[in-house]
């Protein structure tokens, strides 16, 4: 554990094409600060987050349209986004997202969500086994 770039977002990704492939609704949320994990789903790197969103809008309205962008196959992409680097915890940065995509019910009718949550030791050990 505590290691980054080895592979998360890769094996997400290609678990959610391959469930997608099966007929299935998916979603896949990226909880990286990074915001590259639907990067092989989308062609780009995702480029609005929840947290870039609810940083600009001051607390306005943000809409679900606006945090979730259709990648391979119909999958429901969404980055969480964080924090700037060095400053908060990209923990508690996720789980606002999270509430944020609850709350705007942008999974909409999906079968599965994959989430794919960083791997580096943050905040104490976030990713900790």
């Amino acid at each position: 554990y505590g290691k980054g770039g080895i592979g998360r977002s890769t094996t997400a990704s290609n678990v959610s094409a391959a469930f997608s492939q099966m007929g299935k609704r998916v979603a896949q949320i990226g909880c990286d600060p990074k915001n590259d994990s639907t990067r092989l789903l989308l062609g780009h790197i995702c480029r609005h987050t929840v947290l870039d969103l609810e940083r600009e809008r001051k607390g306005g309205e943000i809409g679900a349209e606006e945090i979730v962008n259709i990648g391979y196959n119909g999958i429901r992409c969404i980055e969480a986004g964080g924090p700037e680097p060095g400053v908060g915890c990209a923990g508690r940065g996720i789980i606002v997202a999270l509430e944020k995509v609850r709350q705007l019910e942008a999974l909409g009718d999906t079968d599965l969500v994959l989430y794919d949550v960083l791997g580096d030791v943050v905040c104490g050990g976030f990713a900790m086994p």
